[in-house]
C-alpha cells in the first residue's frame, strides 16, 4: 500500500490499499477494490476541526496516513458490493 502521484496514476497503477491526494491535501482517493473505476473513493480530509464540514480527521502524515472515522462505501445492487473499513498507518483494513 502506497502513495501515488496522483488519480490517473491510482487509476493506471494503484492497487487495494494505495491512495494519492487531490486539491491541495484537502481530498484523499484510496483504492479499496480490484476495478479502480468503482472501486476508488474520494474523501474530503482535514488535519483540523472544521465546523459545518462534513470531513474525515487525517494525521497529516502523506506516507502512513491514518484517516478516522471508518470509511463506509454503500452497497449499490449491480454496481458496487459496498465496502467498510479503516486507512490507518496507510493500511487499508477491511471490517
Amino acid at each position: 500500500m502506497s502513495l501515488l502521484k496522483n488519480l490517473d496514476d491510482l487509476d493506471a497503477n494503484g492497487k487495494i490499499g494505495d491512495w494519492c491526494f487531490q486539491n491541495n491535501d484537502e481530498l484523499i482517493a484510496i483504492r479499496y477494490g480490484a476495478d479502480a473505476f468503482i472501486q476508488t473513493i474520494i474523501i474530503p480530509i482535514s488535519e483540523n476541526t472544521m465546523q459545518g464540514k462534513p470531513h474525515w480527521k487525517w494525521n497529516g502524515n502523506k506516507d502512513l496516513p491514518t484517516i478516522t472515522p471508518s470509511i463506509l462505501v454503500k452497497d449499490y445492487p449491480g454496481w458496487n458490493a459496498g465496502w467498510h473499513g479503516f486507512l490507518t498507518d496507510g493500511k487499508l483494513i477491511t471490517v
